[in-house]
């Protein structure tokens, strides 16, 4: 058996990599698996706890983009993803009959890699925000997931979750005065 050989595609811009796609490169369509996969699943596992559900709906969307090749070029491939998977797992929730909405009775759950904590007031912190992160709607818990945790532009989540720019923004801010009433952090 051969070593496998590094594939130079890896190394180009999403925009590039796109365009390869599009054009029949299978490459490129390993590329976008492995570059968006991680996110993907993060993201999938925030709207449907199931994870076989899950890994077929990735592995059923990265088979129906390849058989689509979407003939226009995108602003963002990783928004573009992101709301491909969501409307395939909602699409599939719904055809199994099971009545679970994006992000519904789901716990927010910081991420350990996210935060170094150097310290136990830091430790104690965080454990606070995470538990008032449940009193938020599951349409807040969403935003945060995708503002700050995904990084995706107001833009971009408004494409996602199907709403308007200024729906985003609202729902963000309060959903941070909110967090700010209910966590009263010290300040450094």
């Amino acid at each position: 058996m051969y070593p496998r050989q590094p594939n130079r595609l890896q190394a180009h811009s999403d925009d590039i990599i796109w365009d390869s796609f599009r054009q029949g490169n299978k490459a490129a369509l390993a590329v976008l698996f492995e570059r968006y996969y991680n996110v993907l699943y993060q993201y999938g596992i925030k709207v449907c706890r199931d994870t076989e559900l899950v890994n077929d709906c990735l592995q059923d969307l990265f088979i129906e983009i390849w058989q689509q090749r979407k003939p226009a070029p995108l602003l963002s491939i990783q928004a573009y993803l992101i709301k491909a998977l969501r409307y395939k797992l909602n699409r599939t929730i719904k055809s199994n009959q099971q009545v679970l909405r994006a992000s519904d009775e789901l716990p927010f759950e910081m991420s350990h890699e996210s935060f170094l904590i150097q310290s136990e007031q830091d430790q104690a912190n965080v454990a606070a925000l995470t538990e008032q992160l449940a009193h938020l709607s599951p349409k807040q818990r969403e935003i945060i997931f995708l503002r700050f945790y995904q990084r995706l532009s107001y833009r971009e989540i408004c494409d996602i979750m199907q709403i308007e720019y200024q729906v985003a923004r609202n729902q963000l801010s309060m959903a941070i005065k909110k967090l700010r009433s209910l966590v009263k952090l010290p300040l450094y």
